[in-house]
C-alpha cells in the first residue's frame, strides 16, 4: 500500500497484539524479527502514491441502468436503520480514513447477530448524544466483543463520524481478578503519552495526579474511552466508590469525551459528572444465530457446505422459531431442546458446546 517495510512490519506486529483469545499477545508479538538486522527497512516495496480524496461521484441520469457491479459499489459503506444514517459519502472518503490503527482488540472471528445491539449503542452515543453508556450483561454474553466491534465500526468511518476522533480502549490485564482503578487510569495515561497528548509521568504517580493530567489532556478532545469488564474492579468499599468518582471527574472536566463501560450491573447513581447513565442490556442470540454460530465454531464441520447443511436442518422445520430467544413462551419443545444442547444463545456457552460435542452427539443433533 506504499508503506515502508518497517511500517508494514509494525502493523503486522500490532495485528498479532490485537489477536482475540491469544494469551500473552504482547510476548507473542515480540517473537517476530525484522531481518536483516541493521538493514535499511525504511523503503516502500511498492511505489503507490497517496491521493487526497476519491474522485467525486458523477451524477447519473434517471434513465441509466445499474449493473450488478455498480450496485455493489453503491451499496457499500452505508448502514440505514430507523432513519439514522451511518456510513460514508464517496466524495468524503480518503485513502487512509482511519483515526488509528488499533482502536481496540479485534472482535472474535465469527462475530454475528449483534447488528441491532450495535445500532442502539451507536445511536445512544451519536444520535441521542449520551456521554456515558453502560453495556450490561452476564459473563460470556458478549459485551466485550460488542464494544470491540463498536470501536472498529466507528474507526472505519472516521471521515463521517466527526463526533469521535480518537478511541482509547482500556481493559484489565490477562488473568486479573482484582483490578484497581489506578491501574485502569495508568493504562489510559500511557495511551495518551504514546499519542503525545501529555508528558511521561512516573509509575508511582498517584490517582488524583493522573486524573488531573488525563482531564487536562482531553479537555477539548472528541474521543471515546472504553472501560471494559469493570466488574473485575476489586470489591472493596474504596474501589467500588472510586470508579463513579473517576468517571464523574472525566465527564465534568471535559467537554466532548464519551465513555462506554461494560459491567454486570449499572452504576446505580442518578447522575455522574452531570450526565445520566444510559444503560443497554445485552441478551442472548436468537435461535437462528445460535445455530449459525455453533455451526461455524464446531471443529467437526469442515466446509461451508457442511455448516450450511446443519443450519438448514435445524432451522428448516422451525422457521417461525428463527428469531425467538431462550425462554420465550412460543418456543417449541424441539427448539428448546436444541437451544439447551448448543449453548442457550450465550456466545461463551455456544463456543464451549461446539468444541466439546462428540461426533456421535453431533449426528444425533443433525437427526433431531
Amino acid at each position: 500500500m506504499g508503506h515502508t517495510v518497517k511500517e508494514s512490519f509494525d502493523q503486522g506486529c500490532k495485528a498479532v497484539r490485537a489477536t482475540p483469545n491469544l494469551r500473552e499477545s504482547v510476548e507473542e508479538m515480540k517473537k517476530f524479527v525484522l531481518l536483516p538486522e541493521g538493514g535499511d527497512h525504511n523503503k516502500p516495496v511498492f511505489r503507490a502514491k497517496s491521493i487526497r480524496e476519491w474522485p467525486k461521484q458523477q451524477p447519473r441520469s434517471h434513465g441509466s441502468v445499474l449493473t450488478k457491479s455498480s450496485r455493489r459499489r453503491g451499496s457499500r459503506g452505508s448502514f440505514l436503520t430507523g432513519g439514522f444514517t451511518l456510513g460514508t459519502k464517496s466524495s468524503e472518503l480518503s485513502v487512509r480514513n482511519m483515526m488509528q490503527e488499533d482502536p481496540s482488540p479485534t472482535p472474535p472471528q465469527f462475530f454475528l447477530g449483534r447488528e441491532m445491539d450495535l445500532y442502539y449503542i451507536l445511536s445512544a452515543l451519536l444520535k441521542l448524544n449520551k456521554r456515558l453508556v453502560s453495556v450490561l450483561g452476564d459473563t460470556g454474553i458478549g459485551r466485550s466483543s460488542l464494544v470491540c466491534a463498536l470501536c472498529h465500526y466507528i474507526n472505519e468511518r472516521a471521515s463521517t463520524i466527526s463526533e469521535i476522533q480518537h478511541i482509547y480502549f482500556i481493559k484489565p490485564k490477562q488473568g486479573d481478578r482484582n483490578v484497581l482503578c489506578r491501574s485502569l487510569l495508568r493504562q489510559l495515561l500511557d495511551k495518551l503519552e504514546e499519542k503525545g497528548k501529555c508528558r511521561p509521568t512516573d509509575e508511582d504517580t498517584d490517582t488524583e495526579a493522573m486524573l488531573e493530567i488525563i482531564c487536562r489532556s482531553l479537555k477539548t478532545d472528541k474521543c471515546l474511552i472504553v472501560f471494559d469488564r469493570t466488574e473485575l474492579i476489586k470489591s472493596s468499599d474504596v474501589e467500588c466508590l472510586e470508579l463513579p468518582k473517576i468517571l464523574s471527574t472525566i465527564l465534568y472536566e471535559t467537554k466532548q469525551v464519551r465513555v462506554v463501560i461494560t459491567a454486570l450491573n449499572s452504576l446505580g447513581q442518578p447522575a455522574i459528572g452531570g450526565q445520566v447513565e444510559h444503560s443497554y442490556s445485552v441478551g442472548p442470540l436468537t435461535f437462528a444465530n445460535t445455530v449459525k454460530l455453533f455451526a461455524k465454531l464446531c471443529p467437526h464441520l469442515h466446509t461451508p457446505s457442511e455448516r450450511g447443511m446443519l443450519s438448514k436442518k435445524l432451522v428448516r422445520d422451525d422457521e417461525d422459531q428463527m428469531n425467538l430467544l431462550p425462554g420465550d413462551a412460543n418456543l417449541r419443545i424441539r427448539t428448546d431442546a436444541i437451544f439447551s444442547v448448543i449453548g442457550d444463545g450465550i456466545p461463551a456457552k455456544i463456543e464451549k458446546a461446539a468444541y466439546s460435542i462428540s461426533r456421535e452427539a453431533l449426528s444425533q443433533l443433525h437427526e433431531s
